[in-house]
């Protein structure tokens, strides 16, 4: 639980788990340092990894096989293996139920054999019927974006480079369909990698699969041009940093967000320690510290500002420029008078611009922790996720743990109109989440976690009850169990559970799906399509090349900025 003295003055948003974890404010939490991609990625950089592409055998068609391979720290060796394959529309989809994608890959523990990658290929096109090697991290698959990549290739093998607006409006090369580990296919459980090993965070081994997937898409950008003009010329530096991974993800992140409570309680309290932490730091006109917080927040504006997609449910990014440059000139205001700390910043800014806007502003700080501060935090939050029972926990302390982290879920009233609109159910084909009307939907399990319902239906037990232990009021309702271990396992959590009735006619999905997206994994320009379900977004958008970590290259990569390039030749 995070504890401040009494005369510190950090925003209350900052520490109150009620304001936090309503889905309205989650969805506007942006991608940060603490993200697991940018976590990842300053890991690998302040820890040397480096890169090499150690087999490239692809044909014309895009036939083929390739090797990547990744040196970590500690002397550990991961190998991303790849299965190309000629794009084919028949059975083409970014969905699990898809039949032909345009690569496979895994990430392995290496370095692998040859049997390794044989037996992988042959077990990565069955997906649920497939099985994975022993120390297989994660099963990837991805699509091309026609538009880009064709576009990208003819004009690499013209001997110019791409057009560099078309690419920044499409953001990526090659589109994420699926970064599947954790135990999926028997991939390896991120709780059973040793306590040394460089991928032991949670997200990490998937996000990895990520950055290398993105190597390949430019990669086969310029193998495929180099097929149709041997002097086609290579893609530039600058376009291939600023080239992402596309990423298309539904429902079924709410799901993970039910059952991994303990990690995103967590990952959670571990931001807003950090954050208050960051507020609290001088910020003095002139010093370092107040002038990379101001460029930061300039570049931020900027990013936005110059953001070609169109959002739905989200806010207009142009809207959030606009706020954000307020944000600006109240921190210049504020440090014309002498020194300040984001906490007044943040004080100021409350209530004048949206959430978005104030959400970016407050990530930033994040930027001004040492680096030893932010590991410490992130790297000491693995911990079981199962739940427990305490039979002898007495009933009064159950009842204080309702009114301390449930006191919203009492409020919400089951019996209202549309307050049980929905049924969340599994797809028959391949178990994906779905939402439909209660009277459309009739018979089978509801996968929802109806949360409110269940704190109200324990409320009303312990008001009839004359139990005085938990186990002599399980032993009476015993289908209070599972609710019960709940509440026990996380009452040293505050921000575990989302503040939601996931079954009623006004409950926005895409808000808990952009969060997850966006603050949890790391990915930019998280725009909603309009359907309530999808969340678009782009992995390592604007992020270092693998030759970057390679040559050790030190360059600003946050909230890139579009290259202003001479498209003539390539450097």
């Amino acid at each position: 639980m995070i504890t401040m003295p009494p005369s510190v003055e950090v925003p209350r948003r900052i520490l109150d788990p009620d304001l936090l974890l309503r889905p309205e404010r989650l969805q506007s939490l942006p991608a940060s340092r603490i993200s697991a991609g940018r976590s990842l990625l300053e890991k690998m950089q302040r820890e040397r990894w480096s890169f090499e592409r150690v087999s490239f055998d692809i044909d014309e068609r895009a036939e083929g096989e390739a090797l990547y391979r990744v040196r970590a720290a500690g002397n550990r060796v991961f190998d991303f293996v790849v299965f190309s394959y000629e794009p084919k529309l028949d059975g083409r989809t970014g969905r699990i139920t898809g039949r032909n994608w345009d690569m496979m890959g895994a990430l392995i523990e290496g370095p692998t054999t040859a049997e390794d990658r044989a037996a992988t290929r042959a077990e990565l096109p069955k997906l649920y019927a497939g099985r994975a090697v022993p120390g297989t991290l994660t099963w990837a698959r991805s699509n091309r974006s026609f538009r880009a990549f064709d576009h990208a290739v003819e004009a690499l093998a013209e001997g110019r480079q791409p057009d560099t607006r078309a690419l920044w409006e499409v953001g990526y090369l090659m589109r994420n369909t699926g970064l599947d580990g954790n135990g999926t296919f028997l991939t390896r459980s991120f709780l059973t990698l040793e306590a040394d090993h460089p991928l032991r965070l949670p997200l990490h081994a998937q996000l990895l699969s990520a950055f290398v997937m993105r190597e390949f898409a430019s990669d086969l950008v310029e193998n495929t041009a180099r097929h149709r003009n041997p002097d086609a010329v290579p893609l530039d530096r600058e376009l291939r940093r600023m080239i992402g991974i596309g990423n298309g993800s539904a429902l079924g992140l709410l799901f993970f967000v039910n059952t991994h409570p303990v990690l995103i309680g967590t990952w959670l309290e571990h931001r807003q320690t950090l954050l208050a932490e960051a507020s609290l730091l001088p910020l003095r006109p002139g010093e370092g510290a107040y002038e990379e917080y101001r460029e930061l927040l300039r570049r931020a504006t900027e990013f936005t500002r110059v953001d070609p997609y169109v959002y739905t449910r989200f806010d207009d990014p142009h809207r959030i420029a606009e706020q954000l440059g307020l944000a600006i000139a109240e921190l210049e205001s504020l440090a014309a008078r002498g020194a300040t700390t984001g906490a007044e910043l943040l004080t100021r800014l409350d209530g004048t611009i949206g959430d978005e806007a104030w959400e970016l502003a407050a990530a930033n700080l994040l930027e001004l922790l040492p680096y030893e501060r932010v590991v410490e935090a992130i790297e000491g939050g693995i911990r079981s996720e199962q739940f427990v029972c305490e039979p002898a926990m007495p009933l009064a302390e159950l009842r204080e743990i309702i009114d301390l982290d449930y006191a919203w879920a009492l409020e919400i009233d089951m019996d209202a109109p549309g307050a049980r609109r929905y049924v969340w159910y599994k797809s028959a084909d391949a178990e994906e989440p779905r939402r439909g009307p209660a009277e459309e939907v009739i018979g089978g399990r509801n996968w929802a976690l109806d949360l409110p319902g269940d704190v109200q239906t324990l409320e009303a037990a312990l008001h009839d009850t004359s139990a005085g232990s938990v186990g002599e009021l399980l032993r009476e309702r015993p289908d209070l169990r599972a609710t019960v271990e709940r509440m026990q396992s996380l009452r040293d959590f505050r921000y575990h559970s989302p503040h939601m009735n996931m079954l009623a006619h006004d409950f926005v999905p895409v808000s808990i799906v952009r969060f997850m997206n966006s603050a949890v994994h790391g990915l930019l320009r998280t725009v909603d399509e309009g359907d309530d379900r999808n969340v678009l977004g782009l992995i390592y958008l604007g992020a270092p090349t693998a030759a970057d970590l390679n040559e050790r290259i030190d360059i600003e990569t946050r909230y890139p900025e579009m290259p202003s390039l001479e498209m003539g030749a390539a450097r």
